[in-house]
C-alpha cells in the first residue's frame, strides 16, 4: 500500500477496519489510537479462531506476509472470569 511518499509495510485489521502501518512493531495503545477506539478498550488478537489478549504495552511484532486481526472491547467486560465474548448455551 502506498500513500503520497509514504509506503505501509503491514496491513492490520482492527474491528473490520483495515490500518495501514510501517513501523515493525506495534503495541495495543497505538492500534486503538490509529483505529480511531478510545483507551479504554481491551484489545485482543485473533488467530485461527481463538482470541488473545493483548498487554496494554506489549509490542507485537507485525508481518508484510500477513494481516493480523485484532478486536477490541470495552475495558469493563474484561472482568476475571467473565468472557467478553457472547456465547450460546445448548438447550
Amino acid at each position: 500500500m502506498r500513500t503520497g511518499d509514504i509506503e505501509l509495510r503491514h496491513i492490520v485489521d482492527v474491528d473490520g477496519q483495515l490500518i495501514g502501518i510501517d513501523a515493525d512493531m506495534v503495541d495495543a495503545s497505538t492500534l486503538l489510537a490509529r483505529a480511531g477506539r478510545g483507551p479504554d478498550r481491551r484489545v485482543f488478537l485473533v488467530r485461527a479462531g481463538e482470541r488473545t489478549a493483548v498487554a496494554p504495552h506489549q509490542r507485537l511484532r507485525l508481518s508484510e506476509r500477513e494481516v493480523l486481526f485484532f478486536e477490541t472491547v470495552p475495558t469493563a467486560m474484561t472482568w476475571v472470569g467473565a468472557s467478553p465474548f457472547h456465547s450460546r448455551l445448548a438447550a
